[in-house]
Order: C-alpha cells, then sequence, then structure tokens
C-alpha cells in the first residue's frame, strides 16, 4: 500500500460513498490523513452532494440532562423507530447536541442538521458524522406588524448544486431573509426580500425539504371563526430557487375535498416533491418535479389509502400531525400519524406512474403497521420526531465560519471588547520610558520601591 502514490488513494477514495469513507480511517494512517484533509473533504461533498441516491430518515429526540437540554440523534431502522422502545440499547445515537435550550429542529439539508431559535433569531448548522457545530449570525428583526407569537417565523437551510452554496433562510408570511454561509460574494450578512403568502401561513410543525437546489414547504389556509391552531384548508406549495433566492407559488392538488379541514406534510419521493394531505377518512399522496422553472406544472396523485383506524383527532378534536417519508433501505413508505406507523412498499422509482384523477385511482392498503410505545408522564420534557433528507457529509460546518462577520455579537460582549481595549491601551502607555533625564528615572524607581512615599 506505501508504494501506490497518494494521489491515487484520494482519487479511489473520493469515489467512495461517505459511510465507507469514514470507515476507511480505521485502515490505515495514510487513509487516516487523507480523510482528515479539509480539502478532501470538501472534493467528496462536492462530488456526492449532487447524487441523486435515496436520502436516509433520522430521529431527532430531545429532552433534559443535569438541567441542560440535549438532543440526541439516531437512524431510523425497521425494528427501532423510537428510542422509548426496548431495542433503543442496540442503537447508539450518532451524536448528541448540547446546550439546546430554546432550539428546535428546523430541516435537514444534506449532511447537516439546522437548529433555530424562533426567540433569539439565531441558528446551528451542525453534522452528526463530524460532531461538529457553527453558530450563525443573529438573523434581523422583524418588522414590527410580524414581531409577535401569531406570526410564523420558520427557518430552513439551503443548498445549491449549481455552485456547492449553502444559504440560511427565515421564512415569515411577508418577508424572507437570506444568509449565505462561507466566503464569497454574497457573504456580506443577512439579507431581505419580499414574500407575499398573506393570507396563508407556513406549517411551522412541517420541516422544509431541499429538492434539486429548491427549498419546498407547505403552507396552510386560513380557518375562519375557528380555533388558530386549527388546520384548515391546504394552501399553495411554497418553492424557492436557493442560487438566485427566488420564491414561487404553486396551488394545491385538487384531493377532492376542498371543504373539509386537512393535514399536510412535503417529502421527498425518488428525486421529486411528494406532497401527502391527510382528511378525515382518506390520506393522498400527490408528486410533482420541482427541476423544471414551470409554474403550471401538473400534480400525479401516486397513491390513495383510506383511514380505518378510530385515531383521526386530538383531545381538542383537531386532527393529529402527521409525516411521512421514504425508506431507501427497504423501498417502503412510511407514515407515521401519533403513535402509530405505517409501511407500504413502492419500489425503486415512480416514473412509470401516469396522471390519473383522484376518483380513478385505487385505494391501497399498508402493508404493516408499527405501534410505537407512549411516553409516560414523568418524560414531560422528552420530545421526538422524525426527519428525512439526510445524506451524510465529511464537511465540516467550521468551513463556513471564516467568511461570517461579528455582527452577532451583543451589547455586552461589545462593551467588553472596549472596555479591554482601553484598558491595554492605557497600560501600554504607562510601560513606554518617558523621554526625560536619568534622574526623573530613578525617581519613578523609588515611587515603585515604596509607594508609600506619594
Amino acid at each position: 500500500m506505501e508504494t501506490i502514490p497518494v494521489e491515487l488513494w484520494q482519487e479511489i477514495l473520493l469515489r467512495a460513498s461517505t459511510k465507507d469513507v469514514a470507515r476507511s480511517c480505521c485502515v490505515s494512517t495514510q487513509w487516516r490523513d487523507i480523510v482528515r484533509d479539509p480539502s478532501f473533504r470538501k472534493l467528496h461533498h462536492d462530488r456526492h452532494a449532487t447524487a441523486h441516491d435515496v436520502p436516509d430518515a433520522l430521529l431527532v429526540a430531545t429532552y433534559n440532562i443535569d438541567s441542560q437540554r440535549v438532543a440526541s440523534v439516531f437512524p431510523v431502522e425497521p425494528a427501532a423507530v423510537s428510542p422509548t422502545s426496548s431495542t433503543r440499547t442496540a442503537t447508539a445515537p450518532i451524536c448528541r447536541v448540547n446546550h439546546m435550550e430554546g432550539y428546535r429542529i428546523a430541516n435537514i439539508c444534506n449532511g447537516f442538521l439546522c437548529f433555530a431559535s424562533h426567540s433569539t433569531a439565531k441558528a446551528i448548522v451542525h453534522n452528526p458524522v463530524t460532531g461538529e457545530r457553527l453558530e450563525v449570525p443573529r438573523a434581523p428583526r422583524l418588522p414590527p406588524d410580524q414581531d409577535n407569537a401569531r406570526s410564523p417565523v420558520t427557518f430552513a437551510l439551503g443548498f445549491s448544486p449549481n455552485n456547492c452554496v449553502y444559504k440560511l433562510f427565515r421564512f415569515t408570511n411577508r418577508t424572507m431573509d437570506v444568509y449565505t454561509l462561507g466566503r464569497g460574494a454574497e457573504s456580506t450578512g443577512w439579507r431581505r426580500h419580499a414574500l407575499p403568502l398573506h393570507p396563508r401561513n407556513l406549517v411551522e410543525s412541517k420541516p422544509a425539504v431541499v429538492i434539486g437546489g429548491k427549498i419546498c414547504m407547505a403552507t396552510i389556509g386560513p380557518a375562519p371563526y375557528r380555533h388558530p391552531a386549527d388546520n384548515g384548508t391546504p394552501g399553495p406549495v411554497l418553492v424557492v430557487d436557493v442560487a438566485h433566492e427566488e420564491p414561487c407559488t404553486y396551488s394545491p392538488p385538487d384531493y377532492g375535498l376542498p371543504w373539509a379541514d386537512a393535514a399536510v406534510s412535503v417529502f421527498e419521493l425518488h428525486g421529486r416533491l411528494c406532497l401527502a394531505i391527510r382528511t378525515e377518512r382518506m390520506i393522498q399522496f400527490w408528486t410533482m418535479p420541482v427541476e423544471e422553472d414551470d409554474d403550471d406544472q401538473p400534480w400525479q396523485l401516486l397513491y390513495k389509502f383510506k383511514v380505518v383506524d378510530d385515531i383521526r383527532f386530538n383531545q381538542f378534536q383537531r386532527l393529529v400531525p402527521m409525516s411521512a417519508w421514504l425508506d431507501g433501505h427497504t423501498n417502503t413508505l412510511c407514515y407515521r400519524e401519533g403513535n402509530n406507523v405505517y409501511r407500504k412498499y413502492v419500489g425503486t422509482t415512480t416514473a412509470t406512474v401516469r396522471r390519473f384523477s383522484s376518483t380513478k385511482v385505487v385505494i391501497m392498503s399498508w402493508d404493516s403497521k408499527i405501534c410505537l410505545p407512549v411516553a409516560s408522564s414523568s418524560l414531560s420534557s422528552f420530545q421526538w420526531d422524525i426527519y428525512a433528507g439526510y445524506r451524510p457529509t465529511l464537511l465540516s460546518p467550521l468551513t463556513f465560519a471564516s467568511g461570517q462577520h461579528e455582527e452577532d455579537d451583543n451589547k455586552c460582549d461589545l462593551f467588553i471588547r472596549s472596555l479591554l481595549r482601553t484598558l491595554r491601551s492605557q497600560k501600554s502607555q504607562k510601560c513606554r520610558p518617558s523621554p526625560t533625564s536619568a534622574g526623573c528615572t530613578n525617581a519613578k524607581r523609588i515611587c515603585c520601591i515604596n509607594p508609600r512615599g506619594f
């Protein structure tokens, strides 16, 4: 192995997957040095970031340990979907993120987890593989009409495969703030764009997905004369081009019940945007390509399932939150509702699916159902959910730290810096030799020896 040039080993490892490259560190010190090289990690990321492989799903659980909020990240497996199950001891977490008070996961973009705090307008980008995290500068203050508890605020990390640039977005109903990570002409701080979504609202509980360099988010229509937490009707799907920072909306599909309340969720299905719509008696999965810049993209109804369980409403008579994702290892469509996970084998592609109306698609049945354990009342601070779209990477988020600015410093930090700068300046002036005679110098020495003489 030592006779093979290092350049050849680099080219071989660049073609391997992230998981195989991470394991190769145990083969030899030469391979470990290659993998630890930041330039190699950047090249490996740029080559595999545009791959069309099926992303993984992660289970993120947050709870309190020794008065600290901790987020643990687990790989989702068919036999162990919840960390409270009896098999969780056999599955170690990928990583643990400490000091997460006030933060919650916003979305997953490639191999980075984005945590955001709406109260402090700050975000953290974390890589579970390397265990490194980057604190993004604080977002600018919102306008007075949007800086309140009723105005939904959503963060999302996006990636552009054309120029391999990551950008952090903050969405409200009327504005869109963007921050570019790393160096470059755009790395000059936060910038604001108009976002005309009102009266539609972003679904804060549903993370955004990144497909083909575009951020896709679900919106919900107003629910007049009802509680603000009610679901309402599905609104347009917001799609934002990460490279050009241009938003557009796509009308929701005709799911046959425009007057009924529905819960919505977006996820990636074989490289396409998939919209799951859950009404009182039906679950529909619609798909649409978002790569083309066409405002009139047709929706395709892929699957339709009938709701057979009685768990359709929570204690407030509202639809139970739901989420969906694709398990790439078994090629099964997973649908979670409350403490139940339903699974259906869908194959490896949706290219052969034709366009149907909602009345011609046959109602399907799930292949299996997994009943998840219910957390006890003693775990009041325990929260968990499943997030899709994870593609592991070796790129460190600290790579983008060099392009950041000091705009995130608060007033206390600025005052401390000014105070230290003044003290050090005065100290340096006292240490300079005085341009006087030797007698004055001796007198100064006497004062230092016997300060009481003053």
